[in-house]
């Protein structure tokens, strides 16, 4: 299974996150797709800061400050 970018996880509607979270830990892709979202937060240009979090937050990952 191919790790999905910000844009594509903010496609999955909101009722399709769990299962989308479940596919993606069944296939051992989750852990990636974090640290690919996480690298993007940290290190990204703010468009794609803004993304990894939006994307983070859709997945039900709480953003604290």
């Amino acid at each position: 299974m191919f790790v999905p970018n910000s844009e594509e996880i903010l496609s999955v509607s909101p009722d399709g996150v769990a299962e989308f979270i479940m596919q993606h830990a069944g296939a051992k892709t989750l852990s990636r797709m974090v640290k690919r979202l996480n690298s993007d937060l940290l290190e990204g240009d703010e468009t794609a800061s803004q993304m990894a979090a939006q994307a983070l937050d859709h997945l039900g990952f709480m953003m604290r400050d």
